[in-house]
């Protein structure tokens, strides 16, 4: 694990703001895959003024919310860190050093997910595990199909590992700073995916591939727990405003840029139960899920039972 500190930097006495973030770290989770080297797109999209192929998907996005987080968090030190063009080039250099460390290559054969946290000290660590792999299509889309009958021919039909169970927490959540950006500060995240039913023996069902949205006291869907939604709304494919309050990722980020989508208020009411919804993040790309009832939703907040279809 490498550690790293802007050089120059003066040490400063802890005050107690940062005693009470000693632990925290902000933190996003990166897709390493080889397939992406192919796609000139994602090289744009990983680094400033560079034509090497990149390996690691829309590098520079990930910078760029990392950056985001610790400069709300008021990190000096993080933030000098990450901040500018070098900023994404030391970020590449400890990704490629964990794989040196970890999997004896800087470029590993099989798809991986690579977490990058950084504390308030500029300190940042790495952990990583396998993913599977997908069409280059799914990670770097052109456009959103309207329906998944209409997915282009060289995607096969919805398999466990791009399709997706949706639920919606039944617990309202109040936007906040940990909610706006991605930190160690996870708890309304794992309260609402507490949620995900169970199997008889205790265990979540498909849990790799479920997912629960969550929402804000005004009942606008804010985001998934782990993923970006997007759903079809007036002919056309929408995803919850950043004024809702939650996560603007790296993928969102991505195909509002492209103009795939465009922001707009989702109401948890108008999700409708067997509504088709795409949700994608920086680890997985773009999939497709179902939203499904949780046991005992009710009018309160409930999901309608009619099924939104696209035309």
């Amino acid at each position: 694990m490498a550690s790293y500190l802007t050089n120059g930097e003066t040490k400063r006495d802890e005050t107690a703001a940062e005693r009470n973030t000693a632990s925290l770290e902000v933190f996003s989770s990166i897709r390493c895959d080889q397939l992406l080297t192919r796609s000139p797109h994602n090289t744009q999209l990983s680094y400033h003024d560079c034509n090497a192929p990149s390996q690691f998907y829309m590098l520079r996005f990930h910078r760029d919310r990392m950056l985001a987080a610790v400069g709300e968090l008021g990190w000096i030190e993080a933030r000098g860190f990450l901040e500018g063009p070098s900023g994404v080039v030391r970020l590449m250099q400890v990704l490629q050093d964990h794989l040196v460390d970890s999997h004896n290559s800087a470029q590993v054969s099989q798809p991986l997910k690579l977490r990058i946290a950084i504390n308030s000290r500029g300190h940042t660590s790495v952990t990583s595990i396998s993913l599977p792999s997908f069409p280059l299509l799914l990670l770097l889309f052109s456009h959103f199909p309207p329906t998944l009958s209409r997915l282009p021919p060289s995607i096969d039909h919805p398999t466990s590992d791009r399709s997706w169970r949706v639920f919606i927490s039944p617990t309202p959540v109040s936007p906040s700073l940990f909610t706006r950006h991605k930190t160690t500060e996870r708890a309304v995240y794992d309260e609402a995916r507490s949620h995900i039913p169970t199997t008889p023996q205790g265990v979540l069902r498909d849990n790799a591939l479920s997912e629960i949205l969550v929402a804000n006291h005004r009942g606008e869907v804010m985001e998934g727990s782990i993923t970006t939604p997007y759903f079809w709304r007036r002919g056309r494919w929408v995803t919850p405003p950043a004024s809702a309050g939650g996560n603007t990722g790296t993928t969102r980020r991505f195909a509002l840029e492209a103009g795939l989508c465009v922001e707009e208020p989702v109401m948890r009411q108008s999700v409708a139960e067997g509504e088709a919804i795409w949700l994608s993040n920086g680890a997985r790309g773009w999939g497709w899920g179902e939203i499904e009832k949780l046991g005992g939703q009710g009018s309160d907040g409930s999901i309608s039972s009619s099924p939104i279809r696209h035309s």
